[in-house]
């Protein structure tokens, strides 16, 4: 079951990384011009045929390469899959350590939801990464998702708990569940509205602003400072790098978005064993 999983989510993975490369900011993400007509190589512009567009494998038995004009594939295509179908699998586990005794169907309910979101996740990084944008028809879908997340979770560990266990009781986690989610909201959308006006938008953008917004949606209080906090910290070592290896300078525009989705994944993940390995450094139990 989990080889077959994994598999489907390899698939999404690989449409998803295509809905990335088509989007076109002026028309509906899931528009004919995206989701219609042939895979084809974006060298030679050659229609692949079938068994050149099985996830992962054909990038690996080709060797990263088209079969026909021997131009070497973006790394984007199998890393997209692979990121897809790893979220596939490994998200109803980690779902299932949180929910550990909540019944069977509950927990692939819940899984089901941050599977979507995690793969919107994805194809939100990509867009971004590539046009500095975030789609409305994104940030939309991550609302409602976040609201079915609030009304189908159960009453204990994923529902009116953080991700940050024991540790969110110091920033007054409080025992509604709804309150905990809009307070994380308000949040992400003051904070960043605030940095946007400081810095007359140079820093972010309104995009970023919406998706903090919904992060803090999503996630709650205080899961959302959390997440803002690495993201900066992820987005300031990104840019040093980019300075350091590329031509990038200090006023190079740099998309903030998958720094944002990164940082909400590592405390999904890790949120509480990164908060004990801090306080650790001082002491602190």
């Amino acid at each position: 079951m989990w080889i077959i999983l994994f598999f489907f989510g390899a698939a999404v993975g690989s449409f998803l990384n295509v809905l990335a490369l088509r989007y076109d900011p002026e028309r509906f993400l899931l528009g004919k011009h995206a989701v219609g007509g042939r895979s084809h190589c974006s060298f030679c512009h050659r229609t692949l045929k079938w068994y050149e567009l099985v996830p992962l494998l054909s990038f690996v038995i080709q060797g990263g390469r088209c079969r026909s004009c021997k131009a070497n594939l973006d790394f984007q295509y199998p890393a997209s899959e692979l990121i897809a179908g790893f979220v596939a699998v490994w998200t109803p586990i980690m779902v299932k350590s949180y929910l550990a005794l909540v019944p069977e169907a509950n927990v692939w309910i819940v899984s089901a939801i941050w599977i979507l979101i995690f793969w919107t996740f994805l194809l939100l990084a990509l867009i971004d990464f590539r046009l500095h944008i975030i789609p409305d028809e994104l940030n939309i879908f991550l609302v409602i998702l976040g609201l079915v997340l609030l009304v189908v979770s159960p009453a204990q560990p994923l529902g009116n708990t953080s991700f940050l266990g024991a540790y969110s009781l110091m920033l007054g986690l409080g025992d509604s569940i709804w309150i905990n989610h809009l307070l994380g909201a308000l949040f992400g959308l003051v904070f960043v509205g605030i940095l946007i006006a400081v810095t007359k938008g140079r820093g972010m953008g309104l995009g970023d602003l919406k998706l903090a917004a919904i992060l803090g949606l999503i996630f709650g209080w205080p899961d959302i400072v959390m997440i803002l906090f690495l993201a900066f910290i992820i987005g300031s070592l990104a840019a040093l790098g980019l300075m350091a290896f590329s031509k990038r300078h200090m006023k190079s525009k740099i998309a903030f978005g998958p720094y944002l989705v990164l940082a909400s994944i590592l405390v999904f993940a890790f949120g509480e064993k990164i908060l004990a390995g801090y306080f650790s450094l001082f002491g602190i139990i």
